[in-house]
């Protein structure tokens, strides 16, 4: 298994989930990239390089309320920061 940051997976389903709440964010792959990067920025990595480490954060994640919580505020930040300043416009195809 590779060195992966857990929180990927925790910012990637808690964007999707405040997401379906805001219809006014652009969700455009490079727009949710931007998302995921400023939330994960704003958050402590939690790298594992096992199954069993992978579990075992998750399990943490799961278990922690706080860390939900920050999750959450770094993730709407996130998201009201992107529907504010969307790069996508500044892209050339």
């Amino acid at each position: 298994m590779a060195v992966i940051n857990t929180m990927e997976n925790v910012v990637d389903t808690a964007l999707e989930e405040l997401l379906k709440e805001d219809i006014e964010c652009c969700t455009c792959e490079h727009c949710m990239n931007d998302m995921k990067c400023l939330a994960l920025n704003a958050l402590p990595p939690k790298y594992v390089s096992s199954e069993r480490g992978a579990l075992f954060s998750k399990i943490n994640n799961t278990m922690a309320q706080q860390r939900s919580i920050d999750v959450r505020v770094a993730c709407i930040n996130a998201i009201e920061f992107v529907k504010g300043h969307p790069h996508h416009k500044d892209i050339v195809s």
